[in-house]
């Protein structure tokens, strides 16, 4: 009996252990618009944007002092029925994690040759992602970029609202080449959850700088938002 009491005692040490080992600190989708308003030059900017960003000492701090690290993934998004996966899930949690994605987004193709601006079929393609993330996160974070308005205000209300009961957090990066009142759109139809927020960009060339700070955000999550108060 005082056997069988040990070995179960064992057991739940390791599985508590092992779920330790599993919990990190944010799940994070970056959502890329790949419709037909963004042409390969902007595309590559958006993906080196990143890769900069990712790089940075700011957000590689973060990412250092996130409690278990986080995970990152990429869809690219455009229209109904034309969404791909950019690069799967990787937990980050080292200098050579970081290295080793951010090479990856590097190189990452363009999957998508245009068509519309359906972000709502973005954001759902990017919420399945969160069924195949690995381990347990704190929390749940899509990131979409774009420099267009939907081409279905209605469905994305309802993705969006429908996400946020489910927990998830939904941010974006406005890319304010052609519309210059979308940072204010974005709060309006695209965003939301618990510190939901929007950054800025005024075109492509300064993408990388907004990336930058939206990633330090996401990442730092709650002791970003006290240093706000």
């Amino acid at each position: 009996m005082v056997r069988f009491a040990l070995l179960l005692i064992g057991v739940f040490a390791f599985a508590s252990h092992a779920r330790a080992e599993d919990e990190m600190e944010l799940h994070l989708v970056l959502a890329f618009d790949v419709s037909a308003s963004v042409n390969d030059v902007e595309y590559v900017l958006q993906r080196q944007g990143t890769v900069e960003a990712l790089r940075s000492f700011t957000v590689r701090a973060a990412i250092e002092s996130a409690p278990g690290g986080i995970a990152m993934s990429i869809v690219q998004w455009s229209s109904i029925g034309q969404q791909a996966l950019g690069l799967d899930w990787m937990h980050l949690k080292t200098h050579e994690d970081i290295d080793h994605y951010a090479q990856s987004i590097a190189d990452m193709p363009r999957k998508l040759p245009g068509g519309g601006t359906m972000i709502h079929a973005g954001l759902n393609f990017a919420a399945e992602m969160f069924d195949t993330a690995p381990g347990i996160a704190r929390r749940q974070v899509i990131d979409v970029s774009g420099n267009g308005r939907t081409d279905d205000e209605r469905a994305l209300l309802e993705v969006r609202d429908r996400l946020n009961r489910q927990g998830i957090v939904i941010n974006a990066l406005a890319i304010e080449e052609d519309h210059r009142d979308l940072t204010q759109y974005f709060f309006r139809v695209v965003i939301g959850g618990e510190g939901a927020f929007v950054e800025t960009a005024d075109d492509f060339p300064v993408f990388a700088k907004a990336m930058e700070m939206k990633l330090y955000r996401e990442i730092s999550g709650p002791l970003f938002a006290d240093f706000l108060k």
